[in-house]
């Protein structure tokens, strides 16, 4: 895979199928490649050493974020199973090594968010304030919280 941005952590790029196909058989017996192949990757994004994305079919959708430094892979996912590493997670990984460039790139997002006119970014924060009116709190708020401080689904 050839696409990856120069902001994209070190620690990302190197991942290849046959890393993916170990954890696999360590983490979940070989299953999640199979399921992999049957599921569908929907909103799958990287942001350095960060990938997120839903995994899942019809039936199911879970919501699974990967942070990867050196040879550690750790992750989160809605499924809430027991183990380490769940089939949700690894199926994301087999989607970064074999569909990479399908990721939405958050660093070149944020690149082109930059280079828009006032009026337009007015226009996209109304957009975001009109879909989720809990985030208008993030841009009244006096001190600015960073990216990984915002609470995507605030309860209330």
């Amino acid at each position: 895979m050839n696409l990856h941005h120069d902001k994209i952590s070190d620690d990302l790029i190197p991942l290849n199928l046959s890393q993916v196909e170990a954890l696999d058989r360590n983490a979940t017996d070989s299953t999640s490649r199979e399921y992999y192949e049957s599921c569908q990757i929907t909103s799958a994004i990287v942001y350095r050493n960060k990938l997120s994305g839903h995994v899942g079919n019809f039936l199911e959708s879970n919501k699974v974020e990967i942070t990867i430094h050196g040879n550690e892979i750790t992750s989160s996912c809605s499924c809430q199973e027991s183990r380490e590493i769940c089939r949700h997670a690894v199926s994301l990984l087999y989607s970064w090594v074999n569909d990479g460039i399908d990721f939405t790139d958050i660093e070149t997002v944020l690149e082109e968010i930059r280079e828009m006119d006032k009026d337009s970014l007015v226009d996209v924060i109304s957009n975001i304030i009109r879909i989720n009116p809990s985030y208008i709190d993030i841009f009244l708020a006096k001190h600015k919280p960073e990216w990984d401080e915002i609470d995507p689904n605030p309860v209330y």
